[in-house]
């Protein structure tokens, strides 16, 4: 074995992101992806599961629709993910928002020629 194949593993850039859990998931999308698909899952098929009068079965049904949920949005995700840099779709998703008045990004956006300011010209 090289030493160098050693050191590949522990460089400094890959021990200060988040680890991939499961299909592209890294721990902190996949801890809101389960949340996401319970508020959705549950409540729709106790609805359903109530109204045909059985509410055990729809809480089953919620457990596997939340499981499907998680796996295409893991399979979605992927596909977002390859070939992008660190935090693209979050960055995205954060300009998107700020473009329709629903939060703040952070980053400058404006479109047209920018000037620092200054009225005169200094001679020296």
């Amino acid at each position: 074995m090289k030493p160098q194949d050693s050191q590949d593993d522990l460089l400094a850039e890959r021990l200060n992101h988040e680890p991939v859990v499961l299909l592209g998931y890294t721990d902190s999308e996949f801890a809101f992806a389960v949340k996401a698909a319970c508020v959705i899952a549950f409540p729709v098929t106790l609805c359903v599961g109530l109204a045909f009068g059985k509410a055990l079965p729809g809480l089953a049904g919620g457990f596997l629709l939340a499981l499907a949920l998680v796996v295409v949005g893991g399979k979605v995700l992927q596909r977002l993910k390859r070939g992008k840099p660190d935090y693209y779709y979050q960055t995205r998703l954060k300009l998107a928002l700020h473009r329709y008045g629903l939060g703040h990004s952070g980053l400058i956006r404006y479109r047209g020629a920018m000037s620092i300011g200054r009225t005169h010209i200094n001679s020296f």
